[in-house]
């Protein structure tokens, strides 16, 4: 009797214990890692791919660590599918942290995507295009499936420059390179047809001239009698003014804050609009 009663409580609590140990791993995944005891900034991973080992998760947040001194961090890993991989980080950030200083690492598998998102104090240090220089530095790492090695050499450089530390912008000088080649071949086509440089056209008005004499149309002696000048009255153009009512709410829903630049004094964007980022893919 008492073998008959042991069976099924045996399989009980072994399915108990499978469902709390699902549980616990599922809760793990939304719990920081890592609170700084002096500023309560944390580290937060969300690996949901799992493209780190544990030991690799171990040293990472080793690795985030200083940058808690700025605002709390996170790294996650999604194959959400997803339109604007920018607010898609944003919307991650603000449900992990709300309006806190704050800044997240995206590698989203599904569009193959680097994003970092920042806002609040770490948004002042990590601007769009500094965002956009960091992805571009370590997307590499993610091409070759080193996925710790892009995600350390990301957050040391938000660190460096949080820090005023210079990083590499290679990216950034050649698109001033190229502006420069763009602005030279359009100075260069302004001076080839101005009148004022080039020979041919300077030749022009006299080959007229010679032209219309020749076909008996062109009257030089006519004299032109000077009869006063004209004065043109242009109103001003009307003034628009535009209301940012509907940015605000949009902001405040959390769903979406691609219209929020223009409520950078919303309370419900915290006083600093939506943070910025960039991307860049790989």
């Amino acid at each position: 009797m008492k073998t008959k009663l042991l069976k099924p409580v045996l399989v009980t609590a072994l399915a108990l214990l499978l469902a709390l140990s699902a549980l616990t791993a599922a809760g793990a995944a939304t719990e920081y890692a890592y609170a700084n005891p002096e500023t309560g900034y944390r580290v937060v991973i969300l690996d949901e791919l799992h493209l780190l080992s544990d030991s690799e998760k171990v040293q990472l947040i080793t690795d985030m660590q200083p940058l808690t001194d700025y605002g709390n961090i996170a790294f996650w890993t999604t194959e959400s599918a997803t339109s604007n991989e920018i607010d898609q980080a944003r919307i991650k950030r603000k449900e992990l942290f709300e309006f806190q200083s704050a800044g997240i690492f995206v590698i989203n598998m599904n569009v193959r995507k680097l994003t970092i998102q920042t806002y609040g104090d770490m948004n002042k240090s990590v601007s769009d295009s500094l965002a956009r220089s960091i992805t571009d530095n370590v997307k590499g790492f993610a091409s070759e499936k080193d996925y710790y090695t892009c995600a350390k050499t990301a957050f040391s450089q938000m660190l460096d420059v949080c820090e005023s530390r210079a990083i590499s912008e290679p990216m950034k000088f050649t698109s001033f390179a190229v502006i420069a080649v763009m602005a030279g071949l359009i100075i260069a086509l302004g001076i080839a047809f101005s009148k004022k440089f080039n020979p041919m056209q300077q030749e022009a008005p006299a080959a007229s001239y010679r032209r219309y004499k020749a076909k008996g149309s062109f009257a030089p002696n006519v004299q032109l009698q000077y009869i006063g000048s004209t004065t043109v009255h242009r109103p001003p153009a009307p003034k628009v003014i535009t209301f940012s009512s509907s940015s605000c709410s949009s902001c405040s829903s959390g769903s979406s804050c691609s219209s929020c630049s223009s409520c950078s004094s919303c309370s419900s964007c915290g006083g600093g609009g939506c943070g910025s980022g960039g991307s860049s893919s790989f």
